[in-house]
């Protein structure tokens, strides 16, 4: 760690220019970008849908108050520095152990003990205006609820965390990673290559590409011309659902590994006034020796709406149809539309650092399918947008306040969604699937389900650098199917010491 830590600061003197400040790199969580909704959405209207920010959207110290220097060397690292700091005018750099060390409960349908034991470690390199590096590694063991566990075994994964070992024992054994590092040319052209997560847009959720799947490669060139903002972001994905082959006219084969697909986004930020910005979205997804049905590519177009009528309050909302002839919102054709409503407000009432989320979602039936499932709209055998694929309505609510070091997490949801009934049908759900069997296109067709998900959390900030906390956590999660008459109800107690900007989406399931 001595030797890279010395790289590190010698690369920051190659870059360095005496006098300017640095731009930073901040991992992308919703919670976490709520917290700082005052500094993003400042006094006036600016571009905020594409994340995580590399600029200075965020200030990089996470302060809670003023530093204490007369205080020892000891209580400096555990409440206010990171383990290793360097800030110089130039160029800044630091280094931090981030432990994630959890124990609880699951009690209900399921009972089972539940544990987390994580160890890893984040590294960010700033210099000048010009570059950000920003790199994290973790090493994980864990036990999770039982929803997890059937939705790992239904993807073959850990839900946004990649590839695990034991999945089908539910003691998970896993390694994960990001790296993000950007160049600033100009204002009007930055360049970033990463293996990281993604999100368009100004809710939780995001129904164009949200950071709901694992980590993929992409490099994305973009800038800012007057009131115009563009991204173009191209993507090598892995999918695991449909593997490479020796011989691909022999399906026993051996397999060479995941496949192999590629996406494009491309989005365009305008800021139409002082209160209003509007972003257009375009995706295609491509596959590597692709020779199924349905065409080459798969292609989706977006829009992205922010309205921010008054300083703490932004309404937003998003459109996607992955296909313009199939545009639309009644239940009597194939209409392939997904669609996002919102808004959100920071200070509210006047109380600092008091801020609410409330937003719905909805996509019909068969959205992000494809006739060929190797250019579907997923990563690594999960959806690219919202979490629960298609087929579904969702409203939720997200509160989060913090007061000196305590803060408080608050969410609530309710999703109406329909599954399939047998392996042989398709009701809209799986995106995997590429064969439409179903007459009509309402969504919750097939066996409907209803989910409610609530969850509070208490936690006292030990050290905002790198989020070092204890951490005290309440779910109740109830979901019922309403034609089988399954009814799976688990109440989830955790406690825990954490140190993580990660996001653990844990709502859907089963």
């Amino acid at each position: 760690m001595k030797y890279t830590r010395i790289a590190f600061v010698v690369l920051a003197f190659l870059f360095a220019k005496t006098g300017l400040s640095q731009i930073h790199y901040q991992p992308y969580s919703y919670e976490q970008y709520q917290r700082n909704m005052t500094q993003i959405h400042g006094d006036s209207l600016a571009h905020t849908a594409v994340k995580p920010f590399i600029g200075t959207n965020i200030d990089a110290r996470h302060e809670i108050g003023p530093r204490d220097t007369t205080r020892s060397w000891w209580y400096r690292k555990l409440f206010q520095e990171h383990l290793i700091e360097v800030a110089k005018d130039d160029h800044t750099f630091y280094l931090d152990f981030m432990p994630d060390f959890i124990m609880g409960a699951e009690r209900g349908t399921n009972s089972k003990t539940l544990w987390t034991n994580t160890r890893g470690a984040q590294a960010g390199l700033s210099v000048n205006k010009k570059f950000s590096l920003f790199v994290s590694f973790y090493e994980n063991q864990a036990r999770y609820p039982s929803f997890i566990d059937s939705a790992a075994r239904g993807i073959g994964n850990l839900p946004g965390q990649g590839y695990s070992k034991n999945i089908n024992t539910g003691k998970y054994d896993w390694m994960n990673s990001t790296a993000n590092m950007s160049y600033h040319f100009s204002d009007a052209f930055q360049v970033s290559v990463a293996y990281d997560k993604l999100h368009i847009g100004e809710g939780y959720r995001s129904v164009l590409v949200s950071d709901n799947p694992y980590n993929f490669t992409h490099a994305r060139l973009s800038g800012t011309v007057g009131r115009w903002q563009y991204h173009s972001i191209w993507a090598y994905m892995n999918d695991l659902r449909n593997p490479r082959l020796a011989d691909g006219d022999d399906p026993f084969s051996d397999r060479l590994g995941n496949g192999v697909k590629y996406g494009v986004f491309h989005y365009i930020d305008y800021l139409a006034g002082e209160k209003v910005s509007l972003g257009l979205f375009h995706s295609l997804i491509w596959a590597q020796n692709n020779q199924g049905a349905g065409g080459k590519a798969n292609g989706g177009l977006g829009l992205n709406v922010k309205y921010q009528p008054w300083q703490k309050y932004i309404f937003y909302g998003q459109l996607y149809a992955d296909d313009l002839s199939k545009f639309g919102f009644g239940s009597n054709d194939n209409h392939r539309t997904a669609f996002q409503l919102g808004g959100k407000t920071f200070d509210l009432f006047d109380v600092a650092n008091l801020n609410v989320t409330a937003e719905y979602n909805q996509a019909a039936p068969y959205t992000y399918q494809h006739p060929n499932s190797r250019i579907n709209y997923t990563s690594n055998g999960e959806a690219l947008a919202h979490p629960r694929g298609a087929n579904f309505r969702e409203v939720l609510g997200i509160a989060t306040y913090r007061w000196n070091r305590w803060e408080v997490y608050g969410q609530t949801m309710y999703a109406r969604y329909g599954l399939d009934p047998t392996d042989a049908r398709n009701v809209g759900v799986d995106l995997f699937k590429e064969e439409v069997t179903e007459e009509g296109f309402h969504i919750g067709q097939g066996n409907l389900n209803n989910l409610f998900y609530h969850e509070i959390r208490f936690s006292y900030v030990m050290n905002p650098k790198y989020n070092l906390r204890w951490e005290l956590g309440l779910i109740d999660r109830r979901n019922k199917n309403t034609v089988t008459g399954d009814y799976h109800h688990a109440t989830i107690f955790t406690f825990g010491l954490r140190s993580s900007f990660r996001t653990f989406q844990r709502e859907y399931g089963d």
